[in-house]
Formats: C-alpha cells, structure tokens, sequence
C-alpha cells in the first residue's frame, strides 16, 4: 500500500461554481451588485446584513434556483463565491424567505431604482447608432392559493378560472435588455399600464426617441384609438389594431388584384394615408380555409418602411414572448417564492435586474468567442451544474475545470483577462 503523508501550508483545494464565481467578479466590476446597497429593509442584521441576503437572492436566480430552498444546496456549499462578499457562507433559505416576506413598497421602488441606475450606466441599446426597438406586452403569473395577497382571476393564456397576477414590461429585444415592469392583480387588463410602460421607456431612452430613433411594437391589446393617439406625436410605433371589424369591413371593398401577396397565407392592403398614420389591412388565410382580417397601425414613413417590410417587422415581437418564456422556465418565476405581493414584485425586479447582467456578461465576455452565440439556459443550467476546483495560496486564486467537458473548456478559455477590467483569477 502506498503511504500517505499529511502536511499543512498556506494551499488549499475548495469546490466552486466556475459559472457563478465568473459571473460574480464580471457583476463586481461594473460596481452593480454595490447598488443594491440602496435597498432598505426593515430587519435585524446579525449573521448577515440586508446586502448580502439581497446578493444571495440575485445569486439565486444567476444559479437557476426553482425555489428558495434550492439555496441550501446551490449557493451555501459554494464558500468560495461567499468570500467574495466577505462571507463565510452564503445565508441559508430561511433567512432569504425572511428578507422576501419583509420588503415593503420602499423596498420594490428602491429595487426599481437600482435596475434603472444599472440600465443608464451599462445599457448597450442607449449606443445603438441606428433604431431600437421597444416591445410592451403583458404576461400572467397564476396564484391560486386562498392566501396570496390581492390575487385575482383573469386572463391566463391556455388556462382557465385561474386566480394571480399580470405581469407587464417593456423590453428592448435585439440587445436583450428589460426596460421596466409592473405587477398587477389577475384581472388587470394589459392598457391599464401602457401610459406608465410609455414613460418609463420614453425617460430611459429619451435621447434616442428625440432623435426619433425610437421605436415601440406593440399587440392589439395596446391598439385603441385612445392608446395611439396618445403616443403618435411623441414617438415612431407600430401596434395591430384593437378591432378587427374594421379590416374585415374594410376587406370587402378591396379588389381582389390590389392585395400584395407576402406568402401563400397572407396578403397586405395599404390604405391612403390619414393624418400622419398608415393603416394596412392583412388578409390570413386560416387552416380552415378562411380568411381572417387584422390592421397595422404606424407612423414610421413608407420611404422607411415598405408595407411588407412592417408586416416582418410586426412579428418580430416574439422576443419579447421569448423574454416571458425565459423567466418562466430559466429565472422560474412561474413558482412564487413568497404570498406577499410586495415580495413577489421585488423578486420580479431582481430578475430583471439579474437579465440585464446576463445580457451585459455575455456581450462583454463573450463577444468574438465560441460561447458567443449561447442561450442564457444554456450558461445557467448546463454551465451552471459543472463543478470546478480552486487552489488558492496568499497571491492568487486558480480556478480549474474539467476536462472532459467542452463546455467547461471554452468557458475558460472566455473568462481569460481579455478585458483588464475583468478578471477571474485577480485577488485584488
């Protein structure tokens, strides 16, 4: 038998999360987890202060936790990534569910606050050199435990007699970022928050909009008259019609030579133009065989864009449905983690907060490598589950990853100081 022998010295191999410890040093640098500082709760701070509690929560969702007990085996073994925060360990779910259920609506504006300070400072769409695009739409979130505060029935897509809340955001699709958010009860219709998703976005992007570069997309839950009128003198839009009674008497007087094929299935019908709004009819043909009739609604010029071309454009709305998707099935916030409403919103302005991070990481970190290209799921699940040892002696700290994963090895070669700002292996 081979002997052993025991020594100490200053080396020493601990376990970590390459993906969150990456993640954690890139957040540092551009001083964004500091601001949550600003965020004041009212409870006792004895093991832990308000600040750490709050990372730990972010962390959180960076580690694709389903639910806060997943901390007690996500985050808490992981005392590498809590040194970084002058913490032994990260706080255990209990003390989170505390910090949630103790967040009053100072907390939730002092959280928007922070995702507004960290979207001025580091948007990437506010150096966008030519239009950028807004999406507003409204998702819905169900609730139906007798005790969830105001929780009430409403729409819920593909679901019926379902109690919760609404969800409403503005998002920038072609870089990722969200722009704001509110929370509502389940029967909340999606214009009651369209004139505070309009501000919110006119304030963060008012540079953008005065250079009319600005540009929102929205569904025809948004598409009354009242709605459009109120924005088309303050910014360029595009919004499907909230009636379909109009087109559909409209169709009929349309000869039937004058309809502009797009595809087989659909065909387009610009009227004259009406004090400054374009209106196109679109003609589609269903399964069945017959024709539905839907009308476009915009003030972008024609020399800008064709009717065919806002046609494609119109449906590029889908990332802002893919945004939902990701924050229901990678951030999890289908699974409420508290029944109090005021920690439900603060959670849903973490996740906002902690997408842009994402969105910001992986433009920084990844841009002109091979992961350059990879979905957020991908880098919270998969990378998020590889294991990597760390060997730490008074000047540095070496973070290794496996091998034989492929994941793991363009990572590393990613997280390499490319960037001075930006390093995984500086102790300073």
């Amino acid at each position: 038998m081979k002997s052993i022998t025991f020594t100490t010295g200053e080396f020493k191999v601990e376990k970590t999360s390459a993906w969150l410890v990456g993640f954690v040093k890139f957040a540092q640098t551009l001083g964004a987890l500091e601001l949550l500082e600003q965020v004041k709760i009212k409870m006792k701070e004895i093991d832990y202060t308000v600040h750490q509690k709050m990372i730990t929560l972010l962390l959180s969702i960076v580690t694709g936790c389903r639910y806060t007990s997943d901390i007690n085996h996500k985050l808490v073994p992981d005392t590498v990534a809590a040194n970084l925060f002058d913490m032994k360990r990260f706080p255990d779910q209990s003390q989170v569910n505390d910090l949630i259920r103790r967040i009053d609506e100072k907390g939730v504006a002092q959280l928007a606050s922070v995702h507004h300070q960290m979207f001025m400072q580091n948007a990437q769409c506010l150096s966008a050199a030519g239009f950028v695009v807004v999406d507003i739409d409204q998702s819905g979130l169900i609730a139906n435990g007798k005790t969830y505060e105001v929780a009430q029935k409403g729409y819920f897509s593909k679901k019926k007699n379902q109690k919760g809340y609404q969800l409403s955001a503005a998002f920038c699709g072609e870089v990722s970022e969200s722009v704001s958010l509110y929370l509502d009860p389940g029967n909340t219709h999606c214009g009651a928050r369209f004139d505070d998703l309009v501000k919110d976005t006119l304030v963060k992007l008012s540079d953008i909009a005065k250079d009319h570069r600005l540009i929102l997309r929205v569904d025809s839950g948004y598409g009354s008259d009242d709605n459009i009128n109120k924005i088309r003198h303050k910014v360029l839009f595009v919004a499907k019609a909230y009636s379909t009674v109009r087109p559909t008497n409209i169709a009929k007087t349309i000869k039937k030579e004058d309809w502009e094929e797009v595809d087989d299935c659909v065909d387009l019908f610009e009227l004259p133009m009406v004090d400054g709004l374009r209106h196109i009819v679109v003609r589609t043909l269903t399964r069945k065989g017959d024709f539905e009739y839907t009308m476009l609604i915009s003030n972008i010029p024609s020399r800008q864009m064709s009717a065919v071309e806002m046609f494609h454009f119109y449906n590029k709305r889908q990332t802002i449905e893919a945004f939902f998707k990701t924050c229901k099935n990678v951030y999890h916030i289908r699974n409420l983690r508290t029944r109090k409403f005021n920690g439900i919103h603060a959670f849903l302005w973490l996740v906002f907060i902690t997408h842009n991070l994402l969105s910001w990481f992986k433009a920084t970190m990844l841009s002109g490598t091979e992961l350059e290209g990879v979905g957020t799921k991908t880098l919270v699940e998969k990378l998020g589950s590889i294991t990597a040892e760390v060997r730490k002696t008074a000047q540095s700290i070496v973070v290794t990853l496996p091998k034989v994963s492929v994941l793991a090895r363009k990572f590393a070669e990613c997280m390499q100081p490319r960037y001075e700002q930006v390093s995984l292996f500086s102790t300073s």
